[in-house]
Protein backbone atom coordinates (compact mmCIF):
# COMPACT_ATOMS: atom_id res chain seq x y z
CA UNK A 1 0.00 0.00 0.00
CA UNK A 2 1.94 3.53 -0.70
CA UNK A 3 2.28 5.58 1.57
CA UNK A 4 0.31 8.43 2.57
CA UNK A 5 1.57 11.70 1.26
CA UNK A 6 1.97 14.27 4.08
CA UNK A 7 3.58 17.64 2.05
CA UNK A 8 2.33 19.32 -1.11
CA UNK A 9 4.50 21.92 -3.05
CA UNK A 10 2.99 24.26 -5.80
CA UNK A 11 5.21 25.96 -7.47
CA UNK A 12 4.41 29.22 -9.00
CA UNK A 13 5.54 30.50 -12.55
CA UNK A 14 4.29 32.88 -14.50
CA UNK A 15 5.95 33.70 -18.13
CA UNK A 16 8.13 31.94 -20.00
CA UNK A 17 11.00 33.19 -23.13
CA UNK A 18 12.63 31.14 -25.66
CA UNK A 19 15.47 33.80 -26.29
CA UNK A 20 17.38 33.40 -23.03
CA UNK A 21 15.66 36.06 -21.07
CA UNK A 22 14.91 35.88 -17.25
CA UNK A 23 13.90 38.26 -14.46
CA UNK A 24 11.82 37.67 -11.34
CA UNK A 25 8.96 37.07 -13.09
CA UNK A 26 10.17 34.67 -16.32
CA UNK A 27 12.46 31.65 -16.62
CA UNK A 28 13.44 30.58 -20.05
CA UNK A 29 12.99 27.56 -21.82
CA UNK A 30 15.81 25.90 -20.66
CA UNK A 31 15.35 26.62 -16.83
CA UNK A 32 11.80 25.28 -17.41
CA UNK A 33 12.66 21.74 -18.66
CA UNK A 34 15.24 21.56 -16.61
CA UNK A 35 12.61 21.85 -13.71
CA UNK A 36 10.56 19.36 -15.12
CA UNK A 37 13.69 16.59 -16.16
CA UNK A 38 14.42 17.34 -12.11
CA UNK A 39 10.95 16.43 -10.96
CA UNK A 40 10.79 13.66 -12.76
CA UNK A 41 13.98 12.32 -12.46
CA UNK A 42 13.12 12.95 -8.36
CA UNK A 43 10.05 11.31 -8.37
CA UNK A 44 7.38 13.90 -7.92
CA UNK A 45 4.62 13.24 -8.90
CA UNK A 46 2.70 16.43 -10.41
CA UNK A 47 -1.53 17.01 -10.37
CA UNK A 48 -4.45 19.43 -11.70
CA UNK A 49 -6.25 21.09 -9.82
CA UNK A 50 -9.48 18.52 -9.88
CA UNK A 51 -6.84 16.25 -8.10
CA UNK A 52 -6.62 18.45 -5.63
CA UNK A 53 -10.27 19.46 -5.42
CA UNK A 54 -10.91 15.80 -4.86
CA UNK A 55 -8.26 15.15 -2.46
CA UNK A 56 -9.77 17.65 -0.22
CA UNK A 57 -13.89 16.78 -0.76
CA UNK A 58 -13.86 13.36 -1.30
CA UNK A 59 -10.84 12.43 0.37
CA UNK A 60 -9.34 10.29 -2.37
CA UNK A 61 -5.50 9.83 -2.32
CA UNK A 62 -3.00 12.08 -3.54
CA UNK A 63 -0.04 10.63 -5.59
CA UNK A 64 3.22 10.05 -3.53
CA UNK A 65 5.37 13.42 -3.44
CA UNK A 66 2.41 15.19 -5.12
CA UNK A 67 3.80 18.62 -7.11
CA UNK A 68 1.21 21.08 -8.59
CA UNK A 69 2.54 23.52 -11.10
CA UNK A 70 1.03 26.78 -11.93
CA UNK A 71 0.86 29.36 -14.29
CA UNK A 72 -0.33 33.08 -13.44
CA UNK A 73 -2.16 35.37 -15.95
CA UNK A 74 -1.71 33.59 -19.26
CA UNK A 75 0.91 34.83 -21.14
CA UNK A 76 0.96 33.52 -24.75
CA UNK A 77 4.40 31.56 -24.03
CA UNK A 78 3.05 29.22 -21.85
CA UNK A 79 0.68 28.07 -24.62
CA UNK A 80 4.00 27.87 -27.35
CA UNK A 81 6.28 27.00 -24.21
CA UNK A 82 5.31 25.62 -21.37
CA UNK A 83 2.37 23.43 -23.12
CA UNK A 84 4.88 21.40 -25.89
CA UNK A 85 7.07 20.96 -22.58
CA UNK A 86 4.56 19.66 -20.12
CA UNK A 87 3.18 17.06 -23.04
CA UNK A 88 6.96 16.11 -23.83
CA UNK A 89 7.83 15.31 -20.42
CA UNK A 90 3.73 14.49 -18.95
CA UNK A 91 4.07 17.01 -16.74
CA UNK A 92 0.34 18.32 -15.35
CA UNK A 93 0.33 21.86 -15.78
CA UNK A 94 -2.20 24.65 -14.59
CA UNK A 95 -2.81 28.29 -16.03
CA UNK A 96 -4.98 30.79 -13.65
CA UNK A 97 -6.39 32.88 -16.03
CA UNK A 98 -7.56 36.59 -15.87
CA UNK A 99 -10.79 37.02 -18.10
CA UNK A 100 -9.50 40.67 -18.93
CA UNK A 101 -6.23 40.10 -20.79
CA UNK A 102 -7.88 37.22 -22.30
CA UNK A 103 -9.67 40.15 -24.11
CA UNK A 104 -7.56 42.94 -24.49
CA UNK A 105 -5.28 40.02 -25.89
CA UNK A 106 -1.53 41.40 -23.40
CA UNK A 107 -0.63 42.13 -19.97
CA UNK A 108 2.90 43.56 -18.75
CA UNK A 109 3.38 44.21 -22.65
CA UNK A 110 3.61 40.51 -23.64
CA UNK A 111 1.03 38.87 -25.47
CA UNK A 112 -2.01 36.79 -23.85
CA UNK A 113 -3.50 33.73 -24.53
CA UNK A 114 -6.38 33.77 -26.61
CA UNK A 115 -10.31 32.20 -26.05
CA UNK A 116 -9.17 29.37 -29.01
CA UNK A 117 -6.11 28.89 -27.57
CA UNK A 118 -7.48 28.22 -24.62
CA UNK A 119 -9.84 25.95 -25.44
CA UNK A 120 -7.52 23.79 -27.85
CA UNK A 121 -5.15 22.81 -24.52
CA UNK A 122 -5.49 19.02 -23.44
CA UNK A 123 -7.52 19.15 -20.41
CA UNK A 124 -5.58 15.56 -19.78
CA UNK A 125 -2.47 17.73 -19.19
CA UNK A 126 -3.24 21.20 -18.35
CA UNK A 127 -6.12 22.95 -15.92
CA UNK A 128 -7.80 26.37 -16.35
CA UNK A 129 -7.89 27.84 -12.72
CA UNK A 130 -9.40 31.63 -11.80
CA UNK A 131 -6.63 34.65 -11.13
CA UNK A 132 -9.51 37.82 -10.62
CA UNK A 133 -11.24 39.33 -13.82
CA UNK A 134 -8.96 42.14 -14.11
CA UNK A 135 -6.14 41.55 -11.62
CA UNK A 136 -6.80 43.45 -9.12
CA UNK A 137 -5.37 43.36 -5.71
CA UNK A 138 -7.93 41.68 -3.02
CA UNK A 139 -6.24 43.81 -0.36
CA UNK A 140 -7.27 46.68 -1.51
CA UNK A 141 -10.77 45.70 -1.98
CA UNK A 142 -13.63 45.98 0.13
CA UNK A 143 -15.76 42.66 0.19
CA UNK A 144 -18.60 43.75 -2.17
CA UNK A 145 -16.14 44.55 -4.39
CA UNK A 146 -14.07 41.22 -4.52
CA UNK A 147 -17.68 39.66 -4.70
CA UNK A 148 -18.48 41.42 -8.34
CA UNK A 149 -14.82 41.22 -9.52
CA UNK A 150 -15.27 37.67 -8.96
CA UNK A 151 -18.72 36.79 -10.43
CA UNK A 152 -17.71 38.63 -13.39
CA UNK A 153 -14.58 36.35 -13.70
CA UNK A 154 -16.86 33.40 -13.52
CA UNK A 155 -19.50 34.59 -15.99
CA UNK A 156 -16.60 36.33 -18.35
CA UNK A 157 -14.88 32.19 -18.44
CA UNK A 158 -18.37 30.71 -18.80
CA UNK A 159 -19.51 32.98 -21.87
CA UNK A 160 -16.45 32.11 -23.29
CA UNK A 161 -16.94 28.67 -23.34
CA UNK A 162 -13.50 28.27 -21.27
CA UNK A 163 -13.71 25.27 -18.48
CA UNK A 164 -12.52 26.18 -15.75
CA UNK A 165 -11.77 24.43 -12.29
CA UNK A 166 -13.18 26.41 -9.25
CA UNK A 167 -9.85 27.78 -7.62
CA UNK A 168 -8.61 31.03 -7.32
CA UNK A 169 -4.99 32.32 -7.16
CA UNK A 170 -5.25 36.01 -5.41
CA UNK A 171 -3.61 38.01 -7.69
CA UNK A 172 -0.60 39.43 -6.31
CA UNK A 173 -0.85 36.78 -3.52
CA UNK A 174 -2.73 39.50 -1.89
CA UNK A 175 -5.69 39.29 0.36
CA UNK A 176 -6.98 40.63 3.82
CA UNK A 177 -3.85 39.38 6.09
CA UNK A 178 -5.85 40.60 9.51
CA UNK A 179 -8.69 38.33 10.47
CA UNK A 180 -11.29 40.19 11.15
CA UNK A 181 -14.31 41.05 9.13
CA UNK A 182 -12.58 41.38 5.49
CA UNK A 183 -10.93 38.32 5.65
CA UNK A 184 -13.55 36.02 7.09
CA UNK A 185 -16.32 38.15 4.87
CA UNK A 186 -13.42 36.87 1.79
CA UNK A 187 -13.70 33.39 2.50
CA UNK A 188 -17.70 33.25 3.22
CA UNK A 189 -17.43 35.04 -0.72
CA UNK A 190 -15.23 32.75 -1.74
CA UNK A 191 -17.80 29.82 -0.64
CA UNK A 192 -20.68 31.44 -1.81
CA UNK A 193 -19.17 31.49 -5.21
CA UNK A 194 -18.48 27.82 -5.10
CA UNK A 195 -14.86 28.25 -5.05
CA UNK A 196 -12.70 25.26 -3.14
CA UNK A 197 -9.21 25.96 -2.59
CA UNK A 198 -7.92 29.72 -2.86
CA UNK A 199 -3.76 30.07 -3.49
CA UNK A 200 -1.74 33.29 -1.65
CA UNK A 201 1.81 32.81 -2.28
CA UNK A 202 3.90 32.08 1.29
CA UNK A 203 6.86 30.49 -0.42
CA UNK A 204 6.30 27.47 2.13
CA UNK A 205 5.46 24.07 1.66
CA UNK A 206 2.06 22.82 2.65
CA UNK A 207 1.40 20.49 5.25
CA UNK A 208 -1.27 17.41 4.20
CA UNK A 209 -4.05 17.21 5.09
CA UNK A 210 -4.98 20.85 3.88
CA UNK A 211 -6.28 22.56 6.90
CA UNK A 212 -6.62 25.82 5.45
CA UNK A 213 -8.07 25.60 2.19
CA UNK A 214 -8.22 29.45 1.08
CA UNK A 215 -4.61 30.15 1.73
CA UNK A 216 -2.99 27.17 0.29
CA UNK A 217 0.70 28.37 -0.09
CA UNK A 218 2.79 28.27 -3.37
CA UNK A 219 7.15 28.31 -3.93
CA UNK A 220 7.36 31.40 -5.84
CA UNK A 221 10.16 29.84 -8.41
CA UNK A 222 12.35 33.10 -9.94
CA UNK A 223 14.03 33.06 -13.62
CA UNK A 224 16.75 34.90 -11.78
CA UNK A 225 18.11 32.49 -9.61
CA UNK A 226 20.14 29.68 -10.21
CA UNK A 227 19.01 26.25 -10.55
CA UNK A 228 20.48 25.03 -6.78
CA UNK A 229 17.66 27.49 -5.48
CA UNK A 230 15.01 25.84 -7.16
CA UNK A 231 16.65 22.31 -5.95
CA UNK A 232 16.60 24.18 -1.88
CA UNK A 233 13.39 25.68 -2.58
CA UNK A 234 11.55 22.52 -3.65
CA UNK A 235 12.66 20.83 -0.67
CA UNK A 236 12.58 22.89 2.18
CA UNK A 237 10.45 26.38 0.40
CA UNK A 238 11.68 29.73 0.37
CA UNK A 239 11.81 30.89 3.35
CA UNK A 240 15.43 29.83 4.60
CA UNK A 241 16.35 31.74 1.46
CA UNK A 242 15.79 34.77 2.72
CA UNK A 243 17.77 34.31 5.85
CA UNK A 244 21.11 34.32 3.98
CA UNK A 245 19.72 37.15 1.97
CA UNK A 246 19.51 39.21 4.85
CA UNK A 247 22.50 38.63 6.13
CA UNK A 248 24.12 39.47 3.06
CA UNK A 249 22.14 42.57 2.84
CA UNK A 250 23.25 43.42 5.71
CA UNK A 251 26.94 42.89 5.16
CA UNK A 252 26.31 45.41 1.84
CA UNK A 253 25.24 47.76 3.96
CA UNK A 254 27.74 48.27 6.62
CA UNK A 255 30.87 46.20 6.48
CA UNK A 256 31.61 44.56 10.30
CA UNK A 257 33.58 41.14 11.44
CA UNK A 258 30.43 40.22 13.37
CA UNK A 259 28.39 40.49 10.32
CA UNK A 260 31.02 38.51 8.00
CA UNK A 261 30.97 35.94 10.63
CA UNK A 262 27.08 36.09 10.71
CA UNK A 263 27.76 35.69 6.41
CA UNK A 264 29.92 32.49 6.84
CA UNK A 265 27.41 30.84 9.22
CA UNK A 266 24.36 31.32 7.28
CA UNK A 267 26.11 29.96 3.91
CA UNK A 268 27.44 27.63 5.76
CA UNK A 269 24.08 26.55 7.20
CA UNK A 270 22.86 26.49 3.54
CA UNK A 271 25.33 24.46 2.75
CA UNK A 272 24.50 21.99 4.89
CA UNK A 273 21.26 21.97 4.05
CA UNK A 274 21.72 21.73 0.39
CA UNK A 275 23.90 19.02 1.30
CA UNK A 276 21.50 17.12 3.59
CA UNK A 277 18.34 17.75 0.07
CA UNK A 278 21.12 16.54 -2.54
CA UNK A 279 21.65 13.07 -0.05
CA UNK A 280 17.87 12.68 1.10
CA UNK A 281 17.33 13.04 -2.89
CA UNK A 282 19.78 10.39 -4.22
CA UNK A 283 18.21 7.62 -1.68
Amino acid sequence: MPAVPKKLRVLMYHSVSGNGYTDALTVDSGQLEQHFQYLRSKGYQTILLSELIAYYDDKRPLPPNPVLITFDDGFRNNYLIACPLAEKYRMKINFFLVPAFIKSGRYREEACMSEEEIRKLDPALVEIGLHSYAHASYAELIPSKVETDIEQCLKSLQAMGIPYQPCLAYPYGAYPRRKGYDQSRLFEILEEKGVRLAFRIGNRINRLPLHRPFLIQRLDIKGNEPFPLFRFSLAFGRKLIGVSRFIHAVALWKDKVIVRMLIAFGLGVSFFILLLELIQSSD
